[in-house]
């Protein structure tokens, strides 16, 4: 977890570090680059919430992507507490998932859409229950990640504005965030599939 709000708190930085250039209004050359948060839920071999970063480049409609996803898994068990058994809520395993991915992204005046594949390696740790000890052992293996997105964000240049959209800086930018909803997955030794929500910061499209 703390990985997670590192690496976030990182990419923000940067993206904000970004707002104090704007692109001049005349100049229509922009990259298309932008990063994005993921908050949201998996299924399958390790169900549970799921947390997020992703980097994005675009070229053309050629999307490249970097992807980091902590996935955890949760179970419920039950605590005997005298005669009473309480229901519990146990996390016996935790997936770190570091992927580079390859895709296809349409944009259409303030919203767009788009889908990729790739490679991932994915550090695993996992707790064993014997008769006397749990362990955490720990493995890596490759997966294969996916994911589809759709996303809006402004339709042309606007000043950008700081502390939650209220106050506006300098003059009308390119630069500005997005939200949206991401279906995600990996397909591996410990598979899952998800839906979340991206928050993203940077240059959705050539303006």
């Amino acid at each position: 977890m703390k990985k997670v709000n590192l690496l976030i708190g990182a990419l923000l930085c940067v993206s904000f570090s970004y707002t104090q250039n704007p692109v001049d209004k005349e100049d229509k050359t922009n990259p298309i680059v932008f990063i994005e948060t993921i908050f949201g839920y998996a299924g399958g071999n390790a169900h549970g919430p799921t947390l997020g970063a992703e980097i994005n480049y675009q070229l053309q409609k050629n999307l490249f992507s970097l992807r980091y996803i902590y996935q955890t898994r949760f179970n419920f068990d039950f605590a005997i507490l005298g005669l009473v058994g309480l229901p519990i809520i146990t996390n016996d395993l935790n997936i770190n998932e570091l992927s580079a991915l390859y895709g296809y992204r349409n944009v259409t005046d303030g919203h767009s859409w788009s889908f990729s594949g790739g490679l991932s390696t994915n550090f695993v740790s996992y707790k064993t229950r014997t008769d006397v000890m749990i362990t955490r052992d720990f493995e890596v293996y490759m997966g294969f990640p996916f994911e589809i997105n759709i996303k809006w964000f402004k339709k042309e240049k606007k000043r950008f504005r700081a502390y939650y959209g209220l106050i506006p800086i300098g003059k009308p930018t390119s630069f500005g965030r997005s939200v949206g909803f991401k279906f995600y997955g990996n397909i591996g030794k410990m598979s899952y599939v998800g839906l979340g929500l991206n928050y993203g910061f940077g240059w959705h499209k050539r303006y």
